[in-house]
């Protein structure tokens, strides 16, 4: 077994409440690889259930020197940053509840940064936000029923009885911490002077995508889903999951971002979304937006209505990235375009094989007021297709080729390619 197999069975016995069985495990794992913080971490929980806090205390301290070297070699690791911050929060607890002693404070900020809430042992549940004034910036943690309070940016933000813990990873030293006996009010009424300070010490504004230049962890944005690929599993050393991708636009440009894990199904074709804490990649292909566990995605029921008004249709955007052809207008190789037709055939699936490669085909029949055309579906494409006769779809980036058999040109559909429903406005564009 490996140590991500003893992790596992782990955590199993932890949420059991068999806690020795699970220190057990996580021993395990730590003596196939001493470098697994994700044990280490684990094994502080485990060791604090028990009431052991010594093992608890030393088993945080040995994932934070794990953490450290994660993030020494990668000072962009987001995970690892927050299982460090969580690792040095649980230690000062342990301290706390075994000093009996606590000093309480009163802050108000406005909201620079939200992160969605995480789930941890024991029906816990964490927020991390971020809380400015004019003069610097402080992270504040909420727990459990305080998680589901609705709080966004430019929000101002008191919260009684918080206390300070020290913090290497911020900035100024130390954060903002908080337990059952603090209280959080979101925009609590206070004196207009101030609250007129509080917003204008921060600016709100989202970036525009032709404005993402540059790496980084803190992109805002507006944006549509204007094409959606196919989610799949990944695995490596250290990790796994699912991860999407999709293309967006704004009305200054589109970008292409991976959406991980728990966002990975989250977004529509279609729909508009803000999405705030990405990070910003350059690749040799250009700026890539990556959506993952730090990240907030916020849906259209969240937005303001005059973000919604400002932000143009999904028509609109799609013709930044996919120009309109119509059948007979069709060239062989013709690139970024979008062909929009009724259904007047569907085939059965089929396998095909090549150079020893088997892949799954499905042969359709579309047509518009110009002609008709086959299309050929493969393996994903072919096999997920849910439309039928009559039906009007638009087919996004098909490639154009030329059949040397039939000597009629045809629509190539798979990898890179969507198929969606087709608008009213589309529709009697191509019935007229």
């Amino acid at each position: 077994m490996s140590d991500r197999d003893f992790n596992k069975d782990g955590q199993t016995y932890f949420e059991l409440k068999e806690y020795k069985k699970a220190v057990e495990c996580f021993d395990k794992a730590i003596e196939i690889n001493p470098e697994d913080e994700v044990a280490w971490f684990n094994r502080g929980f485990a060791y604090f259930k028990l009431n052991d806090y010594n093992n608890s205390i030393d088993s945080f301290e040995r994932a934070i020197s794990v953490f450290d070297r994660i993030i020494n070699e990668n000072p962009d690791d987001g995970m690892a940053k927050e299982g460090r911050s969580l690792a040095e929060h649980m230690i000062k607890q342990i301290s706390l509840k075994e000093e009996k002693k606590q000093e309480y404070i009163n802050i108000v900020g406005i909201v620079t940064k939200v992160r969605d809430p995480m789930e941890l042992k024991e029906s816990e549940c964490l927020q991390i936000i971020e809380l400015s004034d004019s003069s610097s910036a402080i992270r504040a943690i909420l727990w459990n029923e305080n998680t589901g309070l609705d709080i966004k940016k430019g929000d101002i933000i008191g919260i009684q009885n918080g206390f300070v813990e020290y913090d290497s990873q911020e900035p100024v030293g130390y954060r903002i911490n908080t337990d059952e006996s603090s209280k959080i009010v979101v925009n609590p009424k206070l004196e207009e002077g101030l609250v007129q300070f509080l917003k204008e010490s921060f600016d709100v504004s989202l970036t525009d995508i032709k404005d993402i230049d540059e790496d980084s962890t803190e992109i805002d944005i507006l944006a549509r889903v204007i094409t959606l690929f196919e989610t799949y599993s990944f695995k490596t050393k250290d990790d796994s999951g699912i991860v999407s991708s999709a293309i967006l636009a704004d009305n200054s440009g589109t970008i292409k971002a991976f959406f991980w894990n728990e966002k990975a199904q989250v977004p529509i074709i279609s729909n508009a979304y803000k999405i705030e804490n990405a990070r910003a990649r350059r690749t040799d292909d250009g700026m890539e937006l990556h959506i993952g566990q730090g990240s907030r995605i916020i849906d259209e029921n969240g937005l303001f209505i005059e973000e919604k008004g400002n932000l143009k249709s999904f028509e609109e955007l799609e013709s930044l990235l996919y120009a309109s052809k119509k059948i007979n207008d069709l060239k062989e190789n013709d690139v970024g375009i979008k062909v929009i037709g009724k259904i007047i055939d569907v085939q059965d699936a089929f396998e095909f094989e090549e150079n020893g490669t088997k892949f799954l085909v499905r042969i359709i029949g579309i047509e518009d007021d110009t002609g008709s055309i086959n299309v050929n579906l493969w393996d994903e494409m072919a096999d997920n297709i849910y439309y039928a006769v009559g039906d009007f779809i638009k087919i996004q980036n098909p490639a154009v080729v030329y059949n040397k058999n039939t000597c009629n040109l045809e629509l190539s559909v798979g990898d890179g390619c969507n198929i969606i429903d087709a608008s009213f406005e589309e529709i009697d564009s191509i019935s007229n």
